[in-house]
């Protein structure tokens, strides 16, 4: 028996801000405080956020729904058998900062809005049951400016194995800097499709994620439904704003496929100046991906440079990279023109390449990745210095 007593916990969330669009829950902070012990979740009610892989239930130990200028700062979150932090509906300017979260049962912190129930412009046409899950997303009922920034957060996924530090779903325009992640089951950050875009991903530490699984990445996304938003132009449109992912040290380690896996129609992604070590592949554009750019990467000991099948490559680019790959570079053969590659430097361990059954001398020689340089492997204390040079240290 365990010394000093046994406790059976029975709550599930210990602070619930709630309030609503029109009446928001404002400036409140919760600060300095220890937080832990709350019941599992798995059991209970579950629904589907958007088009991608997960089901969810709408609270955290903190629940917040419907507010402004909520702060959650300088906190321990730990042995919380659910989720740590829930976010739901419309939220503005949400700050999760320095805090510390661990041996969490579900995510550290999932944010999922809402759209509208109307499946047509004149509302004629709903949702049945009147549920917010339909394409339009611009009454704004979503966490929008949410900040989440210097927190480490480690141990998660004790029980629900579909987790994430962050989680997102019909969310947008989301701060996620200089965090650090490590030990979960699947990836670190999970956006489950392409709202709104206008997210900023910088920063960040990322290791030992994908832990249970190898069909993922540290980062995954998804992106197999249309949303209508303003954000991209302020005029309404299904095309989001790009989503900028930059400055990461991520290690893909425990056979990540990626440490970028855009997957299933991921698309207005702009990835640059990040350090990647290991995982399979280096940029990925599948399933009805596209504009996918990724520039000014260091990519070190990856399976494949890149990867991009199902639809060409439209629009995506991989260009001022360099990349240290295990098996193969990846070629535009039988790509869409709109694939554009360019200007890396690419390093082989035997110094040598073919592509498209010709050799890399005569494949550049033809017109293709102009620009480019082919060389063997470099030694270990050149290959740290290009990642700290993109890293700024």
């Amino acid at each position: 028996m365990p010394t000093g007593g046994f406790v059976a916990t029975s709550l599930k969330v210990l602070f619930n801000i709630s309030g609503t669009k029109q009446e928001p829950a404002h400036h409140i902070a919760i600060i300095g405080v220890a937080l832990r012990d709350t019941a599992y979740t798995y059991f209970d009610p579950h629904g589907l956020p958007s088009g991608g892989d997960w089901a969810l239930q709408k609270q955290g130990a903190i629940t917040v729904v419907g507010s402004e200028a909520v702060t959650i700062d300088k906190c321990l979150l730990t042995r919380l058998d659910g989720n740590a932090i829930f976010i739901g509906g419309y939220n503005r300017n949400l700050s999760i900062t320095n805090n510390e979260l661990s041996f969490i049962g579900d995510s550290a912190i999932a944010s999922w809005g809402d759209t509208s129930a109307a499946l047509n412009a004149n509302g004629s046409l709903t949702v049945p049951g009147g549920f917010k899950v339909g394409p339009d997303g611009r009454d704004g009922e979503q966490p929008r400016g949410t900040v989440v920034a210097n927190n480490i957060c480690h141990e998660i996924g004790l029980w629900q194995k579909q987790s994430s530090l962050w989680f997102q779903a019909v969310t947008a325009q989301t701060l996620l800097k200089d965090n650090i992640f490590f030990n979960g089951p699947r990836a670190a950050f999970n956006f489950n499709d392409g709202f709104g875009g206008g997210d900023d991903i910088s920063g960040n530490l990322l290791l030992n994620c994908v832990r249970e699984s190898s069909d993922h990445g540290p980062w995954n996304s998804w992106s197999r439904v249309p949303y209508i938003t303003n954000i991209r132009t302020g005029e309404p449109s299904i095309i989001p704003a790009t989503r900028r992912i930059h400055n990461n040290f991520i290690l893909a380690t425990y056979s990540s496929q990626q440490a970028i896996d855009t997957d299933d129609g991921s698309a207005y992604y702009e990835v640059y100046d990040n350090f990647f070590a290991y995982g399979e592949n280096g940029l990925k554009s599948d399933f009805g991906g596209h504009d996918n750019v990724w520039h000014g990467n260091v990519l070190a000991y990856v399976g494949n440079c890149y990867t991009v099948f199902n639809f060409k490559g439209y629009n995506d680019a991989f260009y001022d990279n360099k990349c240290v790959f295990r098996t193969g570079y990846g070629s535009t053969c039988g790509l869409s023109t709109g694939f554009d590659v360019h200007s890396n430097s690419v390093f082989s361990e035997s110094g040598n390449l073919t592509v498209c059954k010709t050799d890399w001398a005569n494949w550049t020689a033809t017109g293709h990745d102009t620009s480019s340089t082919l060389s063997r492997w470099p030694v270990d204390a050149a290959l740290v210095a290009m990642g700290k040079k993109v890293l700024g240290m």
